[in-house]
């Protein structure tokens, strides 16, 4: 990926270009559900593998793809899992499994995405009624998240408090409390810079350098949008956020988790082109570049990140 340069202040959404390519080096079951078996990886850690060997994540192709409701078809068992150790990004601790698994058909990608949670979060900031004021507050609560990530442009990197690259990357980010409402993914970039831009959020690194980060929705409308407090008390913690039809680039991924007591089920698709800019093309014919990150409960700069991941898809 090339590099982004000094121009970011006034990076425009870069022209759709192929995935940056490199060379070849237990699942939950639900009711009613076909239940798949997968045993997760000894801990590993996958920070200190050599980072020209990425872990090989493969799709298989499949005429009929799946319902995407976080339920498991019958189709799914033709999918090879890949059990990933995802890790805190500051310090690299407490490794999680995270069991993925994919599917294509002639113009579209399934992801199949499974990992432990003993608590559902599934409301972000909801209205919390307070007794005192006889009112709602609405204070800061996250909600658990899973993302993917495929470099547009650039020099990718995992860790986004970096001060020797410089790149732009697709994100499919769901969000329990927000996009899952109405069974969509936000769909969305992350623009990494040492040089300062507008709307960007800067991180000093004490003396080690400055980083520049954006995280831009793409264009359209979102899906799922705030709404007002009740004006009487309904209950003692009410959802701020409920769903709305998205536009443009942002109904480009739909997407469905469902929590059954022990774990997130998510299941995600997306046409390999869109053909908006502002996303990346993902080539079947080539291995494409990619990792994921899972938010337990946690605000954005507490996410956990795996090791670089290759998505190749098995010839037909």
């Amino acid at each position: 990926m090339g590099n982004i340069g000094t121009g970011l202040t006034t990076l425009k959404p870069p022209q759709a270009s192929r995935l940056v390519r490199l060379p070849l080096l237990g699942l939950f079951s639900l009711a009613g559900c076909v239940s798949l078996t997968a045993t997760f990886a000894p801990e590993t850690n996958l920070f200190t593998m050599p980072d020209h060997l990425p872990l090989v994540w493969e799709a298989s192709y499949t005429s009929t793809p799946p319902a995407v409701d976080g339920r498991i078809d019958q189709v799914w068992s033709t999918a090879k899992p890949l059990t990933v150790n995802v890790r805190e990004a500051m310090g690299g601790g407490h490794p999680r499994p995270v069991v993925l698994r994919a599917l294509y058909t002639d113009d579209s990608l399934y992801v199949l995405a499974q990992w432990p949670d003993a608590t559902a979060s599934g409301m972000r900031d909801p209205y919390v009624w307070n007794p005192q004021t006889h009112r709602y507050d609405r204070p800061t609560k996250p909600d658990d998240q899973f993302a993917l990530e495929f470099p547009i442009q650039g020099d990718f990197d995992l860790n986004m408090l970096t001060v020797d690259h410089a790149y732009v990357a697709d994100v499919w980010h769901w969000k329990a409390g927000r996009s899952n409402l109405g069974g969509w993914v936000d769909d969305k970039r992350h623009v990494i810079s040492q040089s300062a831009a507008a709307g960007a959020k800067e991180y000093r690194l004490g003396g080690h350098g400055t980083v520049y980060i954006q995280r831009p929705m793409d264009a359209g409308r979102a899906s799922y949008t705030v709404t007002p407090a009740p004006t009487h008390r309904v209950g003692n913690v009410v959802a701020s956020f409920g769903p709305q039809e998205p536009s443009g680039s942002q109904a480009d991924i739909r997407g469905q988790g469902l929590h059954d007591g022990r774990g997130w089920t998510l299941e995600m698709t997306r046409k390999l082109d869109t053909g908006h800019p502002d996303d990346a093309v993902i080539d079947v014919q080539e291995l494409n570049l990619c990792a994921i990150a899972v938010l337990d409960d946690e605000l954005y700069w507490r996410h956990s990140v795996s090791t670089r991941l290759h998505l190749r898809f098995v010839p037909r």
